[in-house]
């Protein structure tokens, strides 16, 4: 009987799957959790600030009270970082659920948006919960974006467009001539920024520009806090407006409120943690060639790498080891992986056992 009450489309929606735990590795191959090297789902190896713990330590014994509903200080400290006004700040519990007020806001039945693939998954499963389709751009030679075929899935049917940048689980960058040209289309364009703290380039200053852009933005990556769900998107006045309308009350809880303001006042940490991570890509794709792989330049804090085999064989042979890396089958690929910068010596760990391995 329930099935038959369930909206028409979510039946068919798969459900996200994450990265694999700790715990469940340790449970499947008899391992301990404290000898796993994890490096599949992005987190900052540097673990957060002492600043941030300190605050959290601080605000623990008033957790019974609501938080802020709209909180002024974060968005304030948001915008000062990001260089924008704030009335163009909205944060949400993670970027994924600014991502959902995005796609809530302006997709409805039969509508489209165009996806540059392999990419982040959540954008099509969104689209689709809503009752919109897609319409996928396949990324050119060596993962880049193909901006000729993203112009051309445009219809006057199209809403969205999502443009990650760096790309997930590629690790590459859009150009600025490219995002222009999307830009200038009759459409709304999500430019997801997750890991633009380890990038060269950012486009948040576009928003001067076009009124048709919303950033996503996170403290899941390089601040160190994936754990407390604290995500930010940036847009023009007039979207941030209808997206206040439509949000879920409360949704940033008060610790992950200060937590985020500590985390933008430590700059200390943020340039360390941001160091770490350049050091290790660049170690992880100088080995990985000298391994007879394939790395793909990366301006995020992960390697794309293509391996022999399938992907999945390779994948499952070093979590018999305690080293969990990302199986790119997600995405379609069967013989690419996804590993996170770790500290030197999770880097050198996973090295030594993927060379082993292959």
């Amino acid at each position: 009987m329930i099935k038959k009450l369930i909206r028409k489309g979510i039946k068919d929606i798969p459900p996200y799957i994450p990265g694999e735990s700790k715990g469940n590795i340790a449970k499947a191959y008899g391992l301990s959790e404290a000898d796993i090297v994890k490096l599949g789902s992005n987190e900052n190896p540097l673990g957060p600030s002492k600043r941030v713990v300190d605050v959290i330590k601080k605000e623990a014994d008033r957790v019974n009270i609501y938080p802020d509903d709209v909180p002024g200080e974060l968005h304030q400290k948001i915008a000062e970082y990001a260089g924008v006004d704030e009335s163009q700040v909205i944060t949400g519990n993670g970027s994924d659920e600014v991502l959902d007020m995005v796609v809530k806001m302006f997709i409805e039945d039969g509508d489209e948006a165009v996806i540059p693939v392999p990419t982040f998954s959540m954008y099509h499963k969104l689209v689709e919960l809503y009752g919109g389709s897609c319409s996928y751009a396949p990324l050119g030679e060596n993962f880049t974006f193909d901006i000729p075929t993203i112009l051309e899935q445009i219809t006057d049917k199209t809403k969205l467009v999502f443009v990650c940048s760096p790309n997930n689980p590629t690790g590459g960058i859009i150009s600025e001539v490219g995002l222009r040209k999307i830009l200038n289309e009759d459409v709304i364009v999500v430019l997801d920024e997750a890991y633009a703290e380890f990038s060269t380039v950012s486009f948040v200053n576009l928003i001067r520009d076009y009124d048709n852009m919303v950033v996503l933005r996170t403290f899941s990556k390089a601040f160190g806090l994936a754990g407390l769900r604290v995500g930010y998107g940036i847009a023009s006045s007039d979207i941030i407006e209808y997206m206040l309308r439509i949000r879920i009350p409360f949704s940033v809880n008060s610790l992950a409120q200060k937590a985020a303001i500590a985390a933008l006042d430590d700059k200390e940490y943020l340039k360390k943690s941001i160091e770490t991570v350049h050091d290790g890509r660049a170690f992880l794709i100088e080995e990985l060639a000298k391994a007879g792989v394939k790395p793909y330049p990366s301006q995020a804090n992960f390697v794309f790498f293509e391996v022999p085999g399938k992907s999945e064989d390779v994948v499952k042979a070093l979590q018999k080891r305690g080293i969990i890396v990302r199986d790119c089958s997600f995405a379609g690929l069967e013989n690419h992986i996804r590993v996170t910068v770790g500290t030197p010596e999770e880097n050198r760990k996973f090295l030594e056992n993927f060379k082993e391995v292959i």
